[in-house]
């Protein structure tokens, strides 16, 4: 019986050190998007459906912002979205916006 307790012991002190490294690491390496891609993902609608040409909101969002992806390519999006991500858009590059890169 020994012999299964130090097994479950062991187990559980290297799922602890190894959960603790991720941690840590999640704090060191997190990958932050650009502040205005944040902005234009937080008023696409979530989807996720790939109905724009892109795996995802995100991905939508940064074709939007670098690679002047049209507004009419989310197809869940309505007129007022693309109004205010097009504002929004506007608003940074007449630097209206106070961004922190």
């Amino acid at each position: 019986m020994s012999g299964l307790l130090e097994a479950i012991i062991w187990i559980g002190g290297i799922g602890l050190l190894l959960g603790l490294a991720i941690g840590v690491a999640n704090i060191f390496l997190e990958v932050k998007a650009h502040p205005i891609v944040q902005k234009v993902y937080d008023e696409l609608p979530h989807f996720n459906c790939g109905a724009c040409g892109t795996p995802g909101c995100m991905a939508n969002a940064e074709e939007i912002v670098f690679k002047n992806q049209p507004l009419s390519s989310c197809k869940p999006g309505d007129q007022q979205m693309r109004n205010t991500i097009k504002k929004i858009l506007d608003d940074y590059k007449a630097g209206k916006l106070d961004i922190k890169e």
